[in-house]
């Protein structure tokens, strides 16, 4: 499966905020993601 700048993505781990959903806004070598429910 690939993934593109913007996708949004659930994961199993889930940010301090509770969201488990997130936006890729970097790929390559290590992906960048920004939470979707706080937006850090």
């Amino acid at each position: 499966m690939e993934y593109q700048v913007g996708d949004i993505v659930e994961t199993k781990k889930q940010h301090p905020c509770g969201s488990k959903i997130w936006k890729i806004t970097r790929v390559g070598a290590d992906f960048k993601l920004e939470c979707k429910g706080c937006r850090t």
